[in-house]
């Protein structure tokens, strides 16, 4: 082989290595946020769907409820590789508020209001 050939072999199994790289991290993104309740009332459940699934699957509070005042930080993978999601908040006064949320590059969700 010549040091062409070489060098073209090398450059693209580098880019070859990058992209899988690129899909690996975009795949693995940590979709944990620190949900905060800054209203009046009990987050009570927590749902989230894929932005073109149009029900809300799961509650991602479990067992716990989130007061006026307190978070608590949860892991929206859902195994989907989604990073945008719908999210649904319940409160304890039956009031819902819906928002669309980037997962992977958000840090915290607020509730506010209410």
């Amino acid at each position: 082989m010549t040091s062409k050939t070489i060098r073209g072999l090398v450059t693209a199994a580098a880019a070859i290595a990058l992209l899988a790289a690129s899909a690996t991290s975009a795949a693995a993104a940590d979709r944990r946020v620190v949900v905060v309740n800054e209203t009046n009332h009990t987050l009570t459940n927590l749902y989230a769907s894929g932005v073109d699934d149009s029900q809300f699957h799961g509650d991602w509070l479990g067992r716990q409820v989130l007061r006026p005042g307190q978070s608590m930080v949860v892991d929206f993978d859902d195994g989907t590789g989604a990073c945008l999601l719908d999210v649904k908040g319940v409160f304890s006064d039956h009031t819902t508020v819906t928002n669309r949320y980037d997962v992977c590059s958000g840090s915290q969700m607020e509730f506010t209001g209410n």
